[in-house]
């Protein structure tokens, strides 16, 4: 389990899925199993994870029976046509499906910063820290720090009032200081709780999903 087996995916709403493993599968009825010991929200589905699982949910075992497709980032996001059908058939035969499909590159999303959190100095300035995860290389025990995984490192600090972006800063460490100024310009005054998003950046993906805190 810890090195990558029994992983599947779950469709919890209409194109999204969530990345899970499971320990145990028990057969409870004929083509029915009941699975235990999970490990949710995996491969960077944890905001999936978070959604219920409706009745009839989709579930897709990702053994060696599924193959990734073939796909550089130029294709993010374009609609393509595919084909699907009996391997034994020409690809022109009526026993093969049409469909267009698109596909946003979550796999290459950065994923969600952890551990936010802020402190105010006595000048009311807030210094807010988290800690990066990785989408690759981030296993290992014996490391003090994870890889990178991106070509350079960026976060975006977004400064809340009321589900409205008041001021963004953007930072190459994981750290940042919203300053007592900064604060009076945006609010008229030292506010006692401020809310805050922080994204880390991908180069060619963009944001990937932001971690929340009121400090």
């Amino acid at each position: 389990l810890l090195a990558g087996a029994n992983t599947a995916a779950v469709e919890m709403a209409p194109g999204t899925w969530e990345i899970l493993q499971f320990k145990d599968a028990s057969l409870t009825a004929p083509a029915t199993y009941e699975l235990s010991t999970l490990l949710r929200g995996q491969r960077g589905s944890t905001e999936a994870g978070a959604l219920p699982v409706p009745a009839g949910a989709r579930f897709v075992l990702l053994d060696a029976a599924v193959k990734p497709l073939s796909l550089s980032a130029a294709d993010i996001a374009l609609p393509l046509s595919w084909r699907a059908g009996p391997a034994r058939h020409n690809i022109a035969a009526s026993s093969y499906t049409s469909l267009t499909q698109s596909f946003g590159g979550k796999g290459q999303s950065p994923r969600r910063p952890v551990h936010l959190r802020g402190g105010r100095n006595q000048a009311g300035d807030i210094t807010l820290t988290w800690i990066r995860q990785t989408r690759s290389g981030g296993d290992s025990w014996d490391q003090v720090e994870v890889p990178l995984g991106e070509t350079i490192e960026q976060y975006d600090v977004d400064i809340m009032e009321g589900g409205t972006v008041v001021r963004t800063i953007s930072t190459s460490s994981p750290s940042a200081t919203y300053t007592a100024a900064m604060q009076i310009l945006d609010f008229g005054a030292l506010n006692s709780a401020v809310e805050v998003n922080v994204s880390q950046v991908s180069p060619t993906y963009g944001r990937g999903p932001a971690a929340n805190a009121v400090v």
